[in-house]
């Protein structure tokens, strides 16, 4: 009897194993790699998707001449509509889970991602590890059609791209899914994007012909941060301004900078290391912020004829660098205080966490606070390294 029991148990616990009940195959799976969000004409949502085509990607004895990619679109009332008026061109079940990157266009950044974000963030299929960009005076369809050398899948070289631009460019910053929606719910800091330019023109760009050439007309570049107030984009920052919020956040690892020397030439300055610290104070009703901000560079450029190996040379350009930095951050405070009336930077969260009393009197109507109050910079360069040329190269002017 207790072997007739024991059988039963182990052929129960077999059961689910004879087949996989709804498994989904591969080759009946339309792959998302980029998806894209726009407002049309009549306030509908469209919705659009770069589907792989993995034979064509992943061809290995020359290609069958199709697109490695499929865009799809379709327009809805919601976003789910959307979606589902999709499945009627799609021959395929389509697949979110390896979404690379998630394209707003500008006019639907400017009404509200509020739906975006909760279709979303809804979805099981989707993870949250992916890049939000917003297509910069563009659709996000448009953004979608391009074909792209390098990388043959288009998402995919866009989502390598911005986190190699963030580490090595300071305008940039690779904001994920899951920073936004906190940046989103957080009443002490207002989230920024960076953007996605075009350049060219996006049908020219979706034909293969567009990557028979060293120099491709029609490509995307990342530009510069849309700033937002709750879930609408409010404005943009200039390149400049975008590198000083990124400086001052201490997020410009490997950034370039350059200081003026004597002759009107310049030093090139590579950031090492980099640490930004947002403190508040506050004596009766009077706040004062500050950003503490420590970077360590090597020079990497010389294209001046002061002596490099001398003691007092470096002291200069380190002096140089921080009157540098304190310009360019002061330019950002200047335009997200007073014109933007935006507090990208965070200090509402700072106030919240030591001042938890004042932030009550202040959270509802915290950035017409920040507009007003003054913000102190105090910057510490250091320059460690040289290079491995210590003295500079000097060429004689008589031919």
């Amino acid at each position: 009897m207790f072997r007739l029991v024991k059988m039963a148990l182990v052929l129960s616990l077999l059961i689910p194993l004879a087949g996989c009940w709804g498994r989904l195959e591969l080759s009946d799976m339309a792959i998302t790699m980029g998806l894209g969000m726009d407002l049309a004409e009549d306030n509908k949502y469209i919705v659009s998707i770069q589907v792989v085509d993995a034979g064509e990607a992943s061809a290995t004895k020359g290609s069958l001449g199709r697109s490695p990619v499929v865009l799809y679109s379709a327009k809805g009332e919601t976003i789910s509509e959307a979606m589902q008026r999709m499945t009627s061109s799609s021959p395929r079940t389509i697949f979110n889970s390896h979404l690379r990157v998630l394209i707003i266009g500008e006019k639907l950044a400017r009404q509200g991602i509020s739906e975006v974000l909760d279709y979303v963030s809804r979805d099981r299929q989707f993870r949250t590890d992916f890049p939000v960009v917003i297509a910069k005076n563009e659709t996000a369809n448009s953004t979608l059609k391009l074909l792209t050398p390098i990388e043959s899948i288009p998402a995919i070289q866009m989502k390598r791209a911005l986190e190699n631009s963030e580490k090595h460019w300071a305008p940039t910053v690779s904001i994920h899914f899951d920073e936004l929606i906190q940046g989103l719910i957080a009443k002490g800091r207002q989230p920024v994007v960076t953007g996605l330019v075009l350049i060219g023109s996006a049908e020219a760009g979706s034909k293969r012909s567009n990557l028979q050439t060293t120099s491709p007309k029609n490509r995307l570049k990342f530009t510069g941060l849309s700033v937002f107030r709750k879930d609408r984009l409010i404005g943009w920052l200039t390149e400049e301004e975008s590198r000083g919020f990124n400086i001052a956040m201490g997020k410009a690892y490997k950034g370039t900078g350059n200081v003026g020397c004597d002759d009107g030439h310049k030093v090139a300055l590579e950031v090492q290391e980099s640490s930004s610290k947002l403190r508040s104070k506050l004596r009766g009703d009077e706040l004062n912020l500050a950003i503490d901000l420590t970077i360590e560079a090597n020079i990497e450029e010389v294209a001046c004829s002061m002596p490099m190996t001398k003691e007092e040379t470096i002291r200069e350009l380190e002096k140089r660098a921080e009157a540098r930095l304190r310009t360019i951050i002061g330019k950002t405070l200047n335009r997200v205080q007073h014109d933007m009336k935006a507090d990208i930077f965070g200090f509402g969260d700072q106030v919240h966490r030591q001042y938890p009393s004042y932030w009550k009197k202040v959270s509802n109507d915290w950035d017409s606070h920040f507009a007003e109050l003054p913000v102190t910079l105090n910057i510490d360069v250091k320059i460690r390294l040289l290079g491995t040329v210590t003295d500079v190269l000097e060429t004689d002017g008589a031919q």
